[in-house]
């Protein structure tokens, strides 16, 4: 989120424990949402670097995805077909596309996994 944003956020008191706030004429909430694309960039982004710890303490991180991608390399049969290198070595303008971040949360590769 842009500084605007989070500028906009604090003065309506907008925070994880509260979504939403007040309109001025109808009193109705109004609920906030983040904007998803860039929440699913994030959550890639922190997976790559530096990984998730699950449940029960179980590590999952960039090493898992890694070698996905050797077992994939070569074979006539994938087993997420739509998973490359490309996916875990996004620098620059890569890191702006939702497609990439969203493969990488495919149905597939977490059952590849």
């Amino acid at each position: 989120m842009g500084s605007s944003n989070i500028g906009l956020w604090k003065a309506l008191n907008i925070h994880i424990e509260n979504t939403s706030f007040k309109h001025k004429i109808t009193n109705q909430n109004i609920y906030v949402f983040a904007d998803v694309p860039h929440l699913l960039k994030l959550a890639r982004n922190h997976l790559i670097v530096k990984g998730f710890v699950l449940s029960k303490g179980k590590y999952i991180g960039k090493g898992v995805f890694e070698e996905l991608v050797n077992l994939n390399s070569g074979q006539d049969y994938k087993l997420a077909h739509k998973f490359t290198k490309k996916h875990l070595l996004v620098e620059c303008t890569g890191l702006m596309k939702v497609k990439l971040a969203a493969e990488l949360f495919l149905y597939t590769v977490s059952k590849a996994i």
